[in-house]
């Protein structure tokens, strides 16, 4: 019997997945040079169904890389609709709260507070939270968090935090925090014709596979022929005794 995130395998057409965020254009140039490189797609792109297509949950990145290498077709792991997506914060070094207190509909104030679109964490413990206004909506909330990342050090990383998780700023450093976004919501916004800044929403994968490599070659073309080349790559892999599964956290180098 083939184990559920196996089954959740699939080829489909690129045309068919729904990006809900942006990308990341220099991190796309690497992840490009080296899919081209190396000839596979090492991870699949994490979905879920939505009517006829996919909503992607992750991998906006490995969907542009494979659209710029001329290719049809996307490995993707298919798993449940969840109903929310979590969201990471944001961990800038070298931030200037001058262009952030120029913003409109920023509220600032020593605590920490509820229902805002998105939170800026001071060193000096000031909170500047961001909310679109009583006339706001969902629009103007994507337009906010869109004004908020072009405020971000150019040039500079950004660490990605778990969300919930504590972190204690030093001088020149500031936090940022998102809210969460339901599954509708991200919905919604794609089909307004829109997409979330990059990085923004965080989901769990249960189950997630890593380490496919599957070769580009068969992403061109008709997506029955790939899946009938993904499944027998499957097979031969476990009978070969080259499939592992882990329980325990794992820390990625990517």
């Amino acid at each position: 019997m083939i184990p559920a995130e196996l089954d959740g395998l699939r080829v489909v057409e690129l045309s068919r997945l729904m990006l809900h965020e942006s990308h990341d254009p220099s991190r796309l140039d690497r992840l490009r040079r080296r899919m081209k490189s190396e000839g596979v797609q090492a991870n699949p792109v994490i979905v879920s169904p939505y009517e006829d297509d996919f909503l992607v949950l992750d991998g906006a990145h490995r969907v542009h890389a494979l659209g710029e290498l001329g290719l049809e077709l996307a490995l993707v792991q298919c798993i449940e609709v969840p109903t929310r997506a979590e969201s990471w914060q944001h961990l800038l070094n070298g931030s200037s709260l001058t262009a952030l207190e120029r913003m409109d509909d920023i509220e600032v104030s020593k605590h920490s507070a509820d229902g805002f679109t998105a939170e800026v964490e001071a060193p000096d413990g000031r909170f500047f939270s961001l909310t679109p206004g009583a006339s706001g909506g969902l629009a103007s909330e994507v337009g906010l968090l869109w004004n908020l990342q072009s405020l971000y050090p150019k040039g500079s990383a950004v660490e990605r935090v778990e969300p919930g998780d504590e972190v204690v700023l030093s001088e020149g450093e500031m936090l940022v925090r998102y809210r969460s976004f339901s599954t509708r919501e991200l919905v919604e916004i794609v089909a307004r014709g829109a997409v979330l800044p990059a990085g923004i929403t965080r989901f769990h994968v249960p189950r997630r596979v890593l380490g496919v490599r599957f070769p580009l070659d068969f992403l061109r073309g008709d997506a029955s022929s790939a899946n009938s080349e993904l499944r027998f790559l499957i097979e031969k892999r476990r009978r070969e005794n080259r499939i592992r599964r882990y329980d325990e956290p794992i820390t990625l180098f990517e």
